[in-house]
């Protein structure tokens, strides 16, 4: 039985950019794929301003169970197919209870954090969340932008490679999408170019 550990995944630009007026500025079906594969069967944690994000036929995330994080809750409540708690603790604690699959990856985390950014950063800063201990495991998709393209946004991932708790254990080729593209703010389509990071905890 795998052992309970929580992981964290996003898509950011090479600035860090992770979010442009409540959505992300890009459409990438390379990373969407991805992290359809990275999370399917697994609980996924997001904070309210990330579930509000995805549009209402893909809510809640199908084949996960979904775990909405939001302050209008007291007390954990079941609602439009996700599970309403009211902090990264309680809903950490329930994630940690959910049985594992069976054919769930031996190394692979067992929940995913998958948004916005206070959530990551407040993830990764805290020592012991019930039921699985540090964050130990962050999975990236990095975003080329070429000179003269860089994507603005008003939301950052955190600096991972500046923290010095985690390593670069995984790098896919930096390939070019075939459809995918990084808007700019004026709703220009710039080519992208992407790659596939994991980084595990020291």
């Amino acid at each position: 039985m795998s052992t309970p550990r929580l992981g964290a995944i996003w898509a950011q630009t090479d600035a860090g950019v992770i979010g442009r007026n409540g959505d992300m500025p890009w459409h990438v079906p390379e990373d969407l794929a991805y992290f359809k594969k990275t999370t399917l069967g697994a609980p996924v944690i997001m904070g309210r301003k990330t579930w509000e994000s995805f549009p209402p036929r893909f809510r809640p995330l199908p084949r996960r169970v979904n775990i909405v994080i939001s302050s209008s809750v007291t007390e954990p409540v079941e609602r439009d197919g996700a599970f309403w708690m009211p902090s990264l603790q309680t809903a950490c604690s329930f994630a940690a209870s959910l049985p594992v699959p069976e054919e769930h990856p031996e190394d692979a985390p067992t929940a995913w954090i998958i948004g916005g950014g206070s959530l990551y950063q407040q993830a990764l800063e805290t020592e012991n969340l019930p039921g699985f201990g540090p964050l130990s495991r962050c999975v990236i998709t990095r975003f080329y932008c070429q000179e003269g393209n860089e994507i603005s946004g008003d939301t950052y991932a955190p600096d991972i490679e500046s923290r010095g708790d985690f390593q670069l254990v995984s790098e896919s080729p930096w390939e070019k999408s075939d459809n995918g593209y990084l808007l700019d703010e004026s709703g220009g389509k710039n080519p992208v170019y992407y790659c596939m990071q994991i980084f595990d905890r020291l």
